[in-house]
């Protein structure tokens, strides 16, 4: 049985097959104008699936990388007839060989944690009072939850603008989210009223975290602290 990750993965892999198609017949026909418009948004769906595949294993970019490489090594071969095909041979070996280690290593998920749903039902039910979620370093960003009468409020700070100001220059990239703009900081209200699981809420949180402020698993890091 498929994981929902898996899922929502392979639903991606399809689309992203459909706009290659497209974009091929629109080059074909000579609509640029098009096949622009879809290229844009193949590289959107791209940037998701490297998210994605990289919560199932953290090298996927390094394998993607050395994928590219092994195309090029070939494709050089090929078009300059060089007597370098054997240097170019082994530059191939060891590339697959990388692919090889990285495809087989053991990685702990990290998509299947229950902290972050843990942290939210205790709010819910009034067992906590607050928490932070922080998700990114140097300097330190977090988003604080808070149960407000009926209304969850998760509130980013907007204090980090000059260190992180080629994020916070575009706010619609929060509003998008469901963010506004209150008394100097980012606020998030979710309806506790109509409240049945925190998949909505992750959904945003794994948006904002991925998508927004571009989490780097290589120096980044998250963690929970209860008020």
């Amino acid at each position: 049985m498929k994981s929902d990750l898996e899922e929502v993965i392979e639903a991606y892999e399809a689309e992203k097959a459909e706009l290659e198609r497209e974009i091929a017949e629109y080059a074909a026909e000579g609509d640029y104008f098009y096949a622009h418009h879809h290229s844009r948004a193949l590289k959107r769906v791209n940037a998701r699936l490297v998210i994605l595949n990289e919560l199932i294993n953290p090298r996927y970019s390094d394998i993607l990388q050395e994928q590219r490489k092994i195309r090029m090594y070939k494709q050089w071969v090929v078009d300059r007839k060089v007597d370098y095909e054997s240097y170019f041979s082994n530059q191939v070996r060891l590339s697959e060989k990388k692919i090889e280690e990285w495809q087989g290593a053991a990685f702990n998920p990290t998509y299947d944690s229950q902290e972050i749903d843990d942290a939210i039902f205790n709010l819910v039910k009034g067992n906590i009072h607050a928490f932070k979620l922080y998700f990114k370093t140097d300097p330190d960003v977090y988003l604080n939850f808070m149960a407000v009468g009926h209304h969850m409020e998760i509130t980013l700070p907007y204090d980090l603008e000059h260190e992180y100001l080629y994020i916070f220059e575009d706010i619609n990239r929060f509003k998008s989210l469901g963010f506004s703009f209150e008394n100097g900081n980012l606020v998030y209200r979710y309806n506790l009223e109509r409240f049945k699981d925190a998949l909505e809420i992750k959904i945003m949180l794994a948006r904002l975290i991925y998508e927004v402020f571009f989490f780097n698993r290589n120096y980044d890091s998250a963690k929970i602290v209860y008020e």
